[in-house]
């Protein structure tokens, strides 16, 4: 009995004694940083990770160099962003990507997974992430989405068919494809990313001055015209489809656009005029970045979504009327060294990092009550700005602490006191008497629709009477 006892301890201590020294490889919760079901960052050093069922959507670069994962397991997850694995060398299996429909740009790059895989296509839930294809290739059946990049640098294939199932074609997708001379789109195709066809002989031997795929997707703009007015049949403007182009100098969108895509305009040095339509919904990321000339642009109510420096560096962009209820994202007017004026004619809630960043001749700013966010960046170099906004609300508390010129909005005579005169000249706007310029209307539009009428007078004597 003793020896069998004393032989059950040995085997216990030599199993112990070999778990001790095997590496830990469970990821504890507290290594990963997640907020709204978005996975951030992952801190740990785990060879095998399992992504928590709390997580839908991997951010951008979340794992980027990570040298000790070996496999993941992405259960659950439906969104992958940017960069999200890149360069993690030793990334060898990933499993559990059933629901994955978004796969941002290179965010399997660098890694053995996308390198060592042996089938034509690597296909990731409905998204095609890359293709080894050669020749004639058809777009299977169960991709929704060409992820960016997918294709990119594949010198063999010569035609491609994008079928009916496919909504979007990345960034980059088929960049530099050089022997690619055929592409079929079908009319499906909701979205093509900036360059996703650039040096490709398919693109190259382009000879229509309003080049369209998809579903009225203006892919490329190749013609002379200085004055330019896009066709009724376009119902968006592609990302990159106008870029680097230094000949424009006017443009015309027709209503019947809805986006305007990644970079569309940017590097249009002599762009000087462009209305946009007030079935607008989109403008994309960077769209008119470094347009030099325009001086002026009013945003429609109709858009919801602007992104990132949208505008950044129109260095002669003077006045802004903002009819957008859309966040002002990061950096949407940076570099905006000319702009003096700037009129919210609408109801935003925030005002992102940097996004007046540098608008150094900014003078004048009206800023509605709705707004409840304003980033401790949002005017960096902006030193001469004054703001217009209610003396209750939370811009005034915001920004006076911050040291910015805060006034009450109303002031319609501009003598830094709201009293009977300011009620009496919007009143007299009303009628037709007196005409107020864009600073007084910025001044007397305490309703923030861009339109100085009876209801500012009325908010006025309200404000005076100590009602509001």
């Amino acid at each position: 009995m003793k020896k069998r006892l004393t032989k059950s301890l040995c085997v216990i201590i030599a199993l112990l004694s070999i778990i001790m020294v095997l590496p830990f490889t469970v990821s504890a919760a507290s290594d990963f940083k997640v907020e709204n079901g978005v996975l951030l960052e992952y801190t740990g050093s785990s060879k095998s990770v399992t992504i928590p069922s709390t997580v839908n959507r991997i951010a951008d670069s979340a794992f980027y160099g990570n040298k000790n994962i070996q496999s993941v397991d992405l259960s659950g997850v439906s969104v992958i962003g940017n960069d999200a694995f890149r360069n993690c060398v030793n990334l060898k299996t990933v499993s559990g990507y059933d629901n994955v429909s978004s796969c941002g740009a290179y965010a399997f790059y660098g890694t053995a997974f996308l390198t060592d895989y042996t089938a034509t296509d690597l296909v990731m839930g409905s998204v095609l992430v890359s293709s080894k294809a050669k020749g004639s290739y058809i777009v299977p059946s169960n991709v929704r989405s060409i992820a960016p990049y997918a294709f990119s640098k594949n010198t063999d294939i010569t035609s491609v068919t994008i079928g009916d199932g496919v909504m979007s074609v990345g960034e980059g997708a088929f960049w530099n494809c050089t022997a690619l001379k055929t592409v079929t789109v079908s009319s499906q195709v909701s979205y093509i990313g900036a360059l996703a066809f650039e040096g490709t002989a398919f693109l190259t031997s382009n000879t229509k001055e309003f080049f369209v795929l998809g579903n009225g997707i203006l892919v490329d703009y190749a013609g002379s015209a200085t004055a330019v007015t896009v066709p009724n049949t376009v119902k968006q403007i592609g990302a990159g489809a106008f870029y680097n182009n230094t000949k424009i100098t006017s443009v015309t969108i027709p209503a019947s656009v809805s986006g305007i895509g990644m970079r569309a305009f940017a590097g249009c040095t002599a762009l000087k005029s462009v209305a946009l339509p007030s079935n607008l919904t989109l403008i994309d990321k960077e769209a008119f970045s470094t347009c030099k000339a325009i001086t002026s642009i009013e945003i429609p109510a109709s858009v919801s979504v602007i992104g990132e420096s949208a505008f950044i560096s129109c260095e002669k962009l003077k006045t802004v009327k903002y009819f957008t209820s859309a966040d002002i994202s990061r950096g949407m007017f940076a570099n905006c060294k000319g702009l003096t004026s700037f009129m919210m004619a609408s109801k935003p809630k925030k005002i992102g990092d940097y996004a007046f960043y540098n608008c150094s001749s900014l003078s004048e700013m009206s800023m509605a009550d709705s707004v409840t966010s304003i980033s401790a960046s949002a005017f960096t170099g902006a030193t001469k700005v004054s703001v217009w906004c209610d003396s209750a609300s939370f811009a005034w508390n915001d920004l006076a602490l911050r040291g910015v010129k805060v006034y009450q909005i109303g002031d319609a005579n501009l003598d830094s006191k709201v009293n009977v005169k300011d009620a009496t000249q919007i009143q007299k706007a009303t009628a037709g008497m007196v005409t107020l310029d864009f600073s007084a209307t910025l001044r007397s539009d305490v309703d923030f629709n861009a339109v100085v009428n009876v209801r500012d007078a009325t908010w006025v004597q309200k404000k005076l009477a100590g009602i509001l």
